[in-house]
Order: C-alpha cells, then sequence, then structure tokens
C-alpha cells in the first residue's frame, strides 16, 4: 500500500517537472518577444499610419511615399527634395522658380478640368490636394489615399510646414525655414550699400485679373519679400490702407491716384499683357511720367512668375533677384 502510494507521488512529481520545465522552456523562447518589443517591432515594420488631414478626415497614408501625385504644392516639396509624378499644367508652367526642377513630371492638364484617368493609370500611393473642390477630392480618394492640405488662411511657411509633415519630412522644413531666415538677413547685408534707409517704396501691378486694373501692394503677395522680409519701408498713403484692411490681390487704385500710392523714390512694376492697351496708356501718361521713380529711373520690372506666387520656392528666389535689381544699375 506504502509502496503504491509512494509510485504515484513519485508519478505526479515527475509530471510536475516535466510541466515545470516545458513551462520555463516557454518563457525563455518568448524572452524576446514581450508586449514592448512587439510593439516596437511591429512600429518597425509598419508601411502606413494614420493621418487627420485639413478636412477632417482620417487617411491611411504611406510612412514612405515613393509615388506622389499634388494638385497644389509642387514649390513646396521640391523646396523639400520631393519630386512628384505628376502635378496640374498650371503648377508646371507659370512658377518661375520650378523651370530647372520639374523634368520628369507629368502634366496632368488643367486643375480644373485634371486627368483622373491619367492620374489612376500612373499609379500613385499618395495624392495632396487643396480643399476647394470635393468633387476632385473624391474622384482622387479612389485612386490612392488623398490627403488635403489647407490652403487657405495659411502662408507659405505653413504650407511647407503642413507639406513636410504629410511626407514625414518635417525635420527638413524647419531646416529649410532657418536657412531662408538666413538668406533674409545676408540679403539686407548685400542691399545696404545700394539702399538708403530714407528711401522709400513701392509697388505696382498693370494688368491681371481684369481689364483696365491697376493695383498697389503692401506687405502681401507680391510685396510679400520688399516689405515683410526684408523691411523696405512704403508710403503713409498705402501702409494706412492696409493697417484698415488686409488686402492680399492688392488694392485697385484709378489712374489718377496714382501721384497718391505709387509716389515711392522707387518703384517695382509688373506689366500683365492681358491689357496691352492699358498698359500703353498708363506708361504714356504724365500721371505715370511724372512719378518720382519713374523720373528718376528707379523703376524695377519684376517678373510675374517668380513674384506673384506665394511658396517657399518664389520667396527664397525673390531674394536673389532684388539683389540683381538694386545692385545692378
Amino acid at each position: 500500500m506504502r509502496f503504491h502510494f509512494f509510485r504515484i507521488a513519485v508519478l505526479i512529481m515527475s509530471v510536475t517537472l516535466v510541466l515545470a520545465a516545458c513551462g520555463n522552456t516557454g518563457n525563455t523562447q518568448g524572452n524576446g518577444n514581450q508586449p514592448g518589443n512587439e510593439t516596437k517591432q511591429r512600429e518597425e515594420a509598419a508601411t502606413t499610419r494614420k493621418w487627420t488631414d485639413g478636412s477632417g478626415r482620417e487617411v491611411e497614408i504611406p510612412v514612405n511615399p515613393q509615388r506622389v501625385i499634388t494638385t497644389q504644392y509642387l514649390p513646396e516639396m521640391l523646396a523639400l527634395g520631393v519630386k512628384p509624378i505628376a502635378a496640374p499644367r498650371h503648377l508646371l508652367t507659370n512658377f518661375a522658380s520650378v523651370r530647372d526642377k520639374i523634368d520628369g513630371i507629368e502634366d496632368l492638364g488643367a486643375v480644373n478640368e485634371l486627368n483622373v484617368e491619367k492620374a489612376l493609370a500612373l499609379n500613385p500611393d499618395l495624392i495632396l490636394t487643396m480643399e476647394d473642390d470635393q468633387e476632385l477630392i473624391d474622384k482622387l480618394s479612389k485612386i490612392a489615399p488623398t490627403v488635403v492640405v489647407t490652403w487657405n488662411g495659411k502662408d507659405a511657411f505653413d504650407h511647407l510646414k503642413d507639406t513636410a509633415d504629410v511626407l514625414g519630412l518635417s525635420d527638413q522644413a524647419e531646416q529649410w525655414i532657418a536657412d531662408y531666415k538666413k538668406k533674409v538677413a545676408e540679403t539686407k547685408e548685400k542691399l545696404a550699400p545700394s539702399v538708403s534707409s530714407d528711401e522709400t517704396f513701392g509697388t505696382v501691378v498693370i494688368g491681371g485679373y481684369k481689364e483696365a486694373q491697376l493695383r498697389v501692394y503692401a506687405d502681401q503677395n507680391v510685396g510679400y519679400t520688399f516689405f515683410h522680409a526684408l523691411g523696405f519701408p512704403m508710403l503713409d498713403s498705402v501702409k494706412s490702407e492696409w493697417e484698415k484692411e488686409k488686402r492680399p490681390l492688392g488694392m485697385d487704385i484709378s489712374m489718377e491716384l496714382l501721384p497718391e500710392y505709387a509716389s515711392a523714390d522707387r518703384l517695382f512694376v509688373v506689366k500683365f499683357d492681358n491689357d496691352p492697351g492699358f498698359l500703353d496708356q498708363v506708361l504714356e501718361s504724365s500721371l505715370w511720367k511724372n512719378l518720382p521713380a519713374v523720373k528718376n529711373n528707379r523703376v524695377y520690372v519684376l517678373e510675374s512668375a517668380l513674384w506673384f506666387p506665394l511658396d517657399a520656392l518664389s520667396l527664397d528666389q525673390q531674394l536673389d533677384d532684388v539683389v540683381k535689381l538694386l545692385t545692378q544699375e
């Protein structure tokens, strides 16, 4: 009886030891696979991530996109060192700052009639667009993950940073902005011998959005580099108008108001050819010819394709252009 009990006890102990050994073996094998390590491995292996875009939609986007289409943010992408595979025609033709950087980028046609079939055939893995056309956003979302990057109410540096965030290039955007600020300081130093602190500056745009249009600008749009970045003094008359109301599209004036709003010591002028008759009328008028800058040969003609776009690349190249204009007289 005692022997039988002993055998049973030994058998139980043996089974217990075997089970314990199996358990220890399982634990040993699992030491490299703890929950924290599993999470880390999953993160390292992840190829997509969740992103809440400017319209509030949650979109699953590639961690490292390789084939990006943009309907708006071409200069921003190029500033970050990323070349999209396709973009609308106006981005490829109307921006002087991108001319030497667009080889190989496919033309998707007019943005309001975007060639969606061509976009589909290009097999993008990410599409960046803006918020103004919900129908287009819906179409693009069927092709690839589509992220709305907010345009309205943001400046050029916001657009750059927001684009960079989607692409996982936030550090590059911050470095670009730091380099730009450094270049602004260097530009001021280069211009110091050529520009007097008591001079005033003005911007005049002839033509453009409609016929017989004459506009002046302060520190927005075509005037950003002159009056915001470089801090050139503007006429008090122009300054007071912008203090009343921000005017990103400029302020329309009549020819009779040229002496009031364009009598700066130096004038930067954009000439659009949409209304050549009106352009001649302005330039041949006594009102124009009697402006101080005109009489003293201090009028500088700006290329509209460089100075009208408000994006990171254009702002950078505008600094080079203003040095060229003001130091090679």
